[in-house]
């Protein structure tokens, strides 16, 4: 059976000021093979451990730079075994109508920001070229959600999984987990190539970004087109 692997990861917080980050991204890691090299994965954590690293899971933000060093280089070494799909957010070209919505408290209006709007027009596009063309050779989905993902957030992944599943591949099975990024070595994969993607944008660091490149089949900005920023 053809198994298409799917682990989503995120880059960026909902903080939508000068003080957050430029850009919120979500991240696709897919795979139909979730096995290959990940021995190597396994190996670089119990060298670290042997050398008194307290290396308990890879994380890229947390690591040490010789540690992603290292994570790079394996992923290059997957080479076509994988393929990365990312939808990009520009935060201050997005009108508030996307992220914040409002609650009546004592006959009041209480602004709020949730981000679900944005968050489901995120997932939508990023799905919508996930699946582009597999449907002759795709005959089970899995997919498997990082820690990150929960509350609201959650709710409209999972909605949006579903309901393009369902439309992308009628009949076929497929199933959903939520998974700590910890116990997971593709999700841990998926948490580097989202981090990638984001410092290139954030700060304008290549050399991550171009260990992985080759597998990048869409990095999709969302406000490309838009003049107006609001902040």
């Amino acid at each position: 059976m053809n198994t298409l692997y799917l682990f989503i990861d995120e880059s960026g917080n909902f903080d939508f000021s000068p003080r957050g980050t430029k850009y919120f991204i979500v991240t696709a890691f897919s795979t139909f093979d979730p096995l290959i090299y990940r021995e190597r994965l396994l190996a670089l954590r119990y060298r670290l451990l042997s050398e008194g690293v307290n290396q308990e899971y890879f994380h890229a933000t947390e690591d040490r730079q010789a540690t992603r060093d290292e994570i790079f280089m394996i992923l290059k070494d997957l080479k076509d075994t994988f393929d990365i799909h990312a939808v990009v957010a520009q935060k201050n070209k997005t009108h508030s109508s996307l992220y914040r919505e409002y609650r009546i408290k004592h006959g009041r209006s209480i602004p709020q920001v949730t981000g679900t709007v944005l968050y489901q027009r995120i997932c939508q596009t990023l799905l919508k070229h996930v699946f582009r063309g597999k449907q002759s050779h795709v005959s089970n989905v899995v997919v498997v959600l990082g820690s990150l993902f929960v509350g609201d957030k959650k709710k409209a992944l999972l909605q949006t999984l579903k309901h393009r599943l369902k439309r992308n591949f009628p009949g076929m099975p497929f199933e959903i987990y939520s998974h700590r990024t910890s116990m997971d070595l593709n999700c841990q994969f998926a948490d580097y190539c989202s981090w990638a993607i984001a410092i290139r944008r954030e700060r304008r660091e290549e050399r991550p970004y171009r260990m992985i490149k080759s597998r990048i089949k869409d990095e999709f900005d969302m406000f490309h087109h838009e003049m107006t920023e609001y902040y």
